[in-house]
């Protein structure tokens, strides 16, 4: 999966709630970010969904650096 499509699912399964979506490759430690920023809180279960259609391909670790912020590292399996 793309760090395209995965910005463009953040979106859809978080719409109201997330304002936008940024992504980078970090080679040295083999890691996506995918940062997601908010409007407001977004549901458990839209969050889930995502992590769930991530974990297919990636490993997931969520990290929430203040209120309105989302980072996934995301490394292959």
């Amino acid at each position: 999966m793309e760090l395209g499509k995965i910005a463009e699912m953040a979106k859809r399964l978080g719409a109201g709630s997330v304002k936008y979506v940024k992504y980078s490759y970090t080679p040295a430690t083999d890691t996506y970010h995918v940062k997601i920023y908010l409007v407001k809180p977004i549901e458990w279960r839209a969050l889930a969904e995502l992590v769930k259609e991530l974990e297919r391909s990636f490993s997931v670790k969520i990290y929430a650096p203040h209120a309105r912020a989302l980072r996934l590292d995301l490394k292959r399996k």
